[in-house]
């Protein structure tokens, strides 16, 4: 009992520091706030008290939908391929959950013209992302067996499950409402729809940037993690904290809910009915006193040159979480198949599960060297299949390089641009051990970017065995000088040093003179680009936390 005791003040301290370090969120008199939702009720659990203040304060407000919630989300928390439903009832799911995501907005404050349904397919975003642009055919969803939007009520009825058409429908949201701050899903989030959405953002704003429109301020939102929320009930009372593995990597913001808020909040969860009726606590959980954004920086690799240590902290992707499997043990098909599910996946992963412990990124202005370290040696059956889509000013976003590489410690299996097969020899596979990669890529294979977006997804052959969170490399601007010590006193390198005597036969090497110059000025000697020196370095892995009570009065 009084280890129980002093495990519980620990918590409390932690989650009071871990409080007290974040900044607040404040609305100002010109903010114009867009939500991003990946899915109906990502909005609400996300941000439902800052919508609710934005609201109330008469500022502009828009929530973006990109699908209808054809499928359930929840088991993506627990299984490692998303099981697909008969169309027939994805369709239906969709309509219900539209008219659902409506009556959660008009609880929260807003009117039907502040929503807008983009209809995108559920569960295919990244499948879209990674490989459907430009000539490649659009991606058809195994839930709607569609290829094109086909909800009448969204955006643009008819738009191809394409990279373009995405990008095109998202920037006619953002030209013509022209936010300032943008709630979007955080690219560590564990269901792929949310990652996607994230990238799509970054690859809109990155083109209206090159345009000149002004960069609004993004607040990425944590939503979908596996055993987070801590705990699974209703805890109106306490400080949300992020998951452990995120606390120190981006600068966070917490917006405090008014008492009135966090309840119309859980009002609002619950308009989400097909949701909310199988798992009451765990979307309860996600009504707290307050609500979590992080802003990401971008790595900054100026001129291409720079050097960064990612840690990959988060150990609890595709592990079972005990909490739903025990709901879900009390539903009716499908949902007690899922179980089923995870066990099928969990043998034919026997020996062959891993996991990316450790990413490390180093420029030198005209190649990008990558490196991945595992938690033990891979098995034969593992590929690691590695992205990077790159932006440039002037050029749109689709017709870039699509560059995806697949490796083993051993060799480079393939290296494509979307469906094009490029030769092996594009890449350079660095010498190592059988538990990490090393690839270098030239930066004219990915059509000399500005700006970089890069991710890897580690499998056997098709059942993901791990992932990593896409970065955002800043590519632009001159490599910062390095300063370089000044030799010490009496060293070789002191000019004012003596000098070493010389034999006598010895004579100095000729050196070649600089060509004159037509307006007679004299030419620097040319001097060895600097050693590059990190420029990027987090923290190492905190200690597993979770969230505890602290009392507040309002």
């Amino acid at each position: 009992m009084a280890l129980s005791a002093a495990a519980a003040v620990a918590a409390v301290f932690v989650a009071a520091s871990a409080s007290a370090a974040m900044s607040p969120l404040r609305l100002g008199d010109g903010d114009r706030l867009l939500v991003v939702a990946p899915h109906p009720n990502d909005e609400t659990l996300a941000a439902g008290g800052l919508i609710q203040e934005a609201a109330a304060l008469d500022l502009p407000v828009q929530i973006c939908f990109f699908t209808m919630g054809d499928n359930h989300e929840i088991p993506y928390l627990f299984t490692r391929r998303h099981p697909d439903p008969l169309p027939g009832a994805a369709r239906s799911m969709a309509s219900r959950r539209q008219i659902e995501a409506i009556a959660s907005s008009t609880q929260l404050g807003l009117a039907t013209n502040q929503l807008v349904f983009l209809g995108y397919p559920d569960t295919g975003l990244m499948t879209v992302w990674q490989r459907h642009w430009r000539d490649t055919p659009p991606y058809r969803s195994p839930l709607t067996r569609a290829n094109t939007v086909p909800y009448d009520r969204a955006l643009t009825p008819g738009s191809a499950h394409a990279g373009e058409d995405i990008l095109d429908d998202l920037l006619e949201v953002l030209r013509g409402f022209q936010p300032t701050r943008i709630v979007l899903p955080h690219p560590a989030d564990h269901n792929a729809d949310h990652r996607a959405i994230h990238l799509f953002v970054r690859a809109a704003l990155w083109q209206l940037e090159s345009e000149g429109a002004a960069s609004p301020e993004l607040l990425a939102a944590p939503v979908h993690f596996t055993q987070w929320p801590e705990p699974r009930r209703y805890q109106p009372l306490r400080h949300a904290a992020p998951p452990f593995f995120l606390r120190d990597n981006a600068n966070w913001m917490e917006y405090s809910l008014a008492p009135f808020q966090v309840s119309n909040k859980l009002a609002a969860i619950r308009r989400h009915h097909s949701q909310f009726r199988p798992f009451p606590a765990y979307l309860e959980s996600f009504v707290r006193k307050t609500e979590l954004f992080a802003a990401i920086p971008d790595l900054a690799f100026p001129g291409g040159t720079g050097d960064a240590d990612l840690p990959e902290e988060d150990p609890s992707r595709f592990q079972p979480d005990e909490t739903l499997f025990e709901e879900l043990s009390r539903l009716a098909e499908p949902w007690s198949a899922l179980a089923g599910q995870h066990a099928a996946e969990t043998r034919t992963l026997a020996g062959h599960d891993n996991r990316v412990v450790r990413q490390t990124l180093a420029g030198d202005g005209s190649s990008l060297t990558l490196a991945f370290d595992f938690d033990k040696p891979l098995s034969e059956d593992c590929r690691l299949a590695v992205y990077l889509f790159g932006h440039r000013p002037g050029t749109p976003f689709g017709e870039m390089p699509k560059i995806e590489i697949t490796a083993t410690p051993q060799t480079i299996i393939a290296v494509r641009d979307l469906a094009a097969n490029l030769p092996a020899r594009s890449i350079e596979l660095l010498p190592g051990s059988p538990r990490e990669i090393a690839l270098r890529i030239p930066l004219d294979l990915l059509g000399s970017p500005a700006r970089l977006l890069t991710g890897a997804e580690l499998s056997k052959d098709t059942l993901p065995v791990d992932w990593l969170p896409w970065r955002a490399l800043d590519l632009t601007g001159s490599p910062s000088p390095v300063e370089i010590p000044s030799p010490a006193a009496g060293s070789r390198d002191d000019p004012s040093a003596p000098s070493p005597p010389q034999s006598p036969s010895a004579s100095p090497a000729p050196t070649a003179s600089p060509p004159p110059d037509p307006a007679g000025r004299t030419e620097s000697p040319a001097v060895s680009p600097p050693r590059l020196v990190p420029r990027v370095r987090l923290p190492k892995p905190a200690p597993k936390a979770t969230e505890a009570d602290e009392p507040v009065f309002w």
